[in-house]
């Protein structure tokens, strides 16, 4: 077939959503990448990977041919689907200023219905493939970041640890939207106006650029965002579309110094509040209800980070991995949970016993090192309702609400004396922290303290959904039994409160903790340099 016959090109180029893979193994040979196709525009016909030297004002300037690869259609999955892929570390080109651009090149659309007779490894069709990619350069830096990668920096364990904790975005509606946000962040409103205070810090101040981590402790998608009244049911629409909507947004726009994202699911991915039913005639007793086993999958098929699938079987959230020097356990406090009722509450469990004996090896395994905690779930302040009335637990959806499970946990931190443990979530819509200190009522060993950090969600509009700081029981001091038959009391601190949409920023030099809070009215890119903290944590015990 004659290419010629076509006015224009017959192929075009365009940038995808693409990351690098941090959990995956790292051989010194291979780049792991996570890429989320244009669901727009169907499959595409070929990769191409393009060396370049890449500034914020000029976009990329092209170093040499581009790495072409035939894309093999997945055997399930839509054009949304993110796929993971292996490439060669020596396409690299070794530049502080350069990386590697990945385009994706698709037939025309003025030529859909001769796609059958475009063949990528034709002459002609060489050349009009080597043009579409010429042609993607030319857009606007913006278009192109997202598609951009470097050359991974390493732990860096010396370096210290600078980190942001998120959760909740709950999704733009009908007036709400962002116009052109997705090519130009600052167009944001105010639904997505916290994403764009992070990308602006995150790109812009020297403490922005030393952010590494980016935890979302759960609600990255409200598959329930109407409460039920016009949620779809499909599965597709309900759970797949939302985990795309959210990437190929404003995320795409996150630069390589941000290096890593790990989710934990929570209830809106699933539905509000999602816990199990006690059901005799279900398998083990737990009916989970018709939107679980494929909100999960979808959780689990979008997922961030690689770390479960290479290291825990096919849908087992929890994990661990260690991060510029610290511990990080990333606790599963919603999937697990077993069913309560009023005789059921004293056995109840937050986290089923696999997870349980992983989370008290990992205590035993990390101690010297700064560790951190998440759960989607807020450790502690206890409810005031649960402190005041135990059949109150309930009603909380917390880990107070499994008062067997908390004490397990607090015992477990005592019995190893596990110094400075810091617990991140993110479920209540509202900021703030406290310490603890558990200690046995005999005196005997000494105490224990550990730090809670919450952060409030990126959109949280309805005033309803935000948990008030008078339903915390803190300060409090309470007793349980402990492990060996031991009683243990644990005496929460003050609750330090900072109401109202944003993101922590943490940060971690030697023994010191740092907390930020990022708000409209003092989003911390506008700072040339750090405020005084939010509130600071002496970490004791670090080698």
């Amino acid at each position: 077939m004659d290419l010629r016959r076509f006015e224009s090109k017959t192929f075009c180029a365009f940038p995808p959503l693409t990351r690098l893979e941090r959990a995956a193994a790292d051989d010194g040979i291979h780049l792991h990448v996570l890429t989320q196709l244009r669901p727009e525009l169907g499959w595409p016909r070929c990769w191409a990977w393009l060396p370049v030297r890449w500034s914020e004002a000029h976009g990329a300037h092209a170093l040499g041919p581009a790495h072409r690869l035939p894309f093999v259609r997945p055997e399930s999955g839509d054009p949304g689907t993110p796929l993971r892929s292996e490439l060669p570390l020596a396409w690299l080109p070794d530049a502080p200023d350069a990386g590697l651009l990945c385009l994706l090149v698709y037939a025309d659309l003025r030529a859909q219905s001769h796609e059958g007779h475009l063949e990528p490894d034709d002459v002609d069709a060489d050349a009009a493939i080597t043009r579409s990619l010429a042609e993607a350069l030319a857009v606007p830096a913006l278009e192109l970041r997202h598609a951009l990668l470097r050359r991974p920096a390493g732990d860096q364990a010396g370096e210290g640890l600078s980190l942001v904790l998120a959760a909740c975005q709950y999704p733009p509606g009908l007036l709400d939207r962002s116009p052109g946000a997705e090519q130009d962040p600052s167009l944001a409103s105010p639904a997505e106006a916290s994403l764009a205070r992070l990308l602006a810090f995150a790109r812009g101040p020297a403490a922005g650029a030393e952010v590494s981590l980016l935890l979302l402790a759960g609600d990255q998608v409200y598959a329930d965002a109407s409460g039920g009244f016009f949620d779809p049911v499909n599965s597709v629409e309900r759970h797949g579309k939302p985990y795309q909507h959210f990437k190929a947004g404003l995320m795409r726009h996150l630069p390589p110094s941000l290096e890593r994202i790990v989710h934990m699911p929570d209830d809106h991915e699933i539905q509000d509040n999602w816990e199990p039913i006690a059901n005799p005639a279900a398998p083990g007793g737990r009916d989970a209800g018709r939107f679980f086993k494929r909100a999960t999958q979808a959780a689990w098929t979008h997922r961030w980070d690689a770390a479960p699938s290479r290291r825990a079987p096919h849908g087992l959230f929890w994990h661990s991995f260690d991060w510029r020097g610290a511990a990080f356990f990333m606790a599963d406090s919603r999937t697990e949970r077993g069913p309560r009722r009023v005789d059921l509450l004293a056995e109840a469990q937050l986290l089923e016993r696999p997870q349980r004996e992983a989370l008290s090896a990992w205590l035993a395994a990390t101690p010297g090192r700064p560790r951190f905690v998440l759960s989607g779930s807020l450790l502690l302040p206890r409810r005031r309702s649960s402190a005041e009335h135990p059949a109150s637990a309930l009603r909380s959806d917390a880990w107070d609400g499994y008062p067997a499970t908390l004490h397990w946990l607090l015992g477990e931190l005592w019995a190893q004396q596990a110094q400075d443990v810091v617990f991140l979530s993110g479920d209540e819509h509202r900021s703030g922290h406290v310490s603890a200190v558990i200690e046995a009522v005999a005196d005997e060993p000494a105490p224990v303290r550990l730090h809670s950090i919450h952060s409030s969600g990126l959109y949280t509009p309805w005033p309803f959904a935000v948990t008030n700081a008078e339903d915390f029981a803190a300060p409090e001091s309470f007793t349980f039994p402990g492990p060996g038959g031991q009683v243990l009391r644990c005496t929460v601190s003050a609750w330090a409160d900072f109401p109202g949409d944003g993101f922590a920023l943490l940060r971690q030099r030697g023994g010191r903790l740092e907390l930020w809070f990022d708000r409209a009215r003092r989003p911390l890119h506008e700072a040339a340099e750090l405020p005084a903290a939010d509130g600071v944590f002496e970490l004791t015990g670090l080698a």
